[in-house]
């Protein structure tokens, strides 16, 4: 019965921001944008092909890099980069530092045995994506061989943040530490958590876009989390987050109608 209450606000909760805000959804980063080719080492075509270039041979692809997450493999060829054409090393540094910093996601074709593929390479976690459906952006420069390890770190940091109110960088901590344990549901917990109160702050403080980006991340976090069991005291938690938000939204919503009427 209380989750079946609980639901109901949720589905309050959506309807309100999907009248109130018109945002695309944003996504969350941890840092200064890495290449998207990281870990690909490419060559000139392979002899005989030469005269007639068409693309640049792929040599290797590091294992856990995001480009072979996207399924780039060795000896592919690459043709294209969006909608740049790719007929040689040049080309593709030009292209590659073109979007280095600039762009978190790029459509590569390649031909693989002699047949075109299509792969979309991002910059994104893939488990938090699978997982989540939100787009984060992890910290690349800090790897754990032991997923736990990662997990405890970031958390650790968090709480840091958190403690010492800086709620961007708690979320951005607690959301790499889900990148590095993706099914741990008190973490997804916490990013909902923090996601609610960022939201909660920036419309008190009538920084209403910011607001709505924190609204819209958590109204795809709760559509999943609501996929796993939750205890009582957790669903009470999300209530009284939701709740808080809530009166914030209505409010704001009061004083545009007042001032609509005056």
């Amino acid at each position: 019965m209380r989750g079946e209450r609980l639901k109901r606000s949720v589905a309050f909760f959506l309807c309100v921001c999907a009248h109130t805000s018109h945002l695309t959804p944003h996504t969350l980063f941890a840092g200064q944008l890495p290449s998207l080719f990281r870990g690909v080492v490419v060559a000139d075509p392979a002899d005989g092909e030469a005269d007639n270039p068409i693309g640049i041979r792929v040599v290797s692809v590091e294992a856990s890099s995001q480009a072979f997450l996207a399924d780039l493999r060795p000896e592919d060829i690459i043709v294209q980069i969006n909608d740049t054409p790719i007929r040689s090393i040049d080309e593709f540094a030009v292209a590659s530092q073109t979007l280095k910093g600039n762009s978190t996601k790029a459509t590569v074709l390649v031909l693989r045995h002699g047949q075109p593929r299509r792969l979309n390479l991002h910059l994104y976690s893939f488990p938090i994506l699978r997982d989540w459906d939100l787009t984060f952006i992890p910290e690349h420069d800090i790897r754990f061989a032991d997923t736990k390890a990662g997990l405890d770190y970031w958390a650790r940091l968090g709480r840091g943040f958190e403690t010492a109110h800086n709620l961007e960088q708690a979320l951005n901590a607690h959301l790499n530490a889900l990148h590095n344990e993706p099914t741990n549901l008190d973490v997804a917990l916490k990013v909902l958590e923090l996601l609610l109160r960022i939201a909660h702050v920036k419309l008190k403080a009538q920084q209403v876009p910011e607001a709505f980006v924190a609204l819209q991340q958590s109204t795809t976090l709760l559509e999943r989390v609501f996929d796993h069991p939750l205890s009582s005291s957790q669903l009470q938690l999300i209530r009284r987050q939701l709740e808080e938000v809530l009166q914030v939204l209505r409010a704001r919503n009061q004083n545009i109608v007042e001032t609509i009427s005056n």
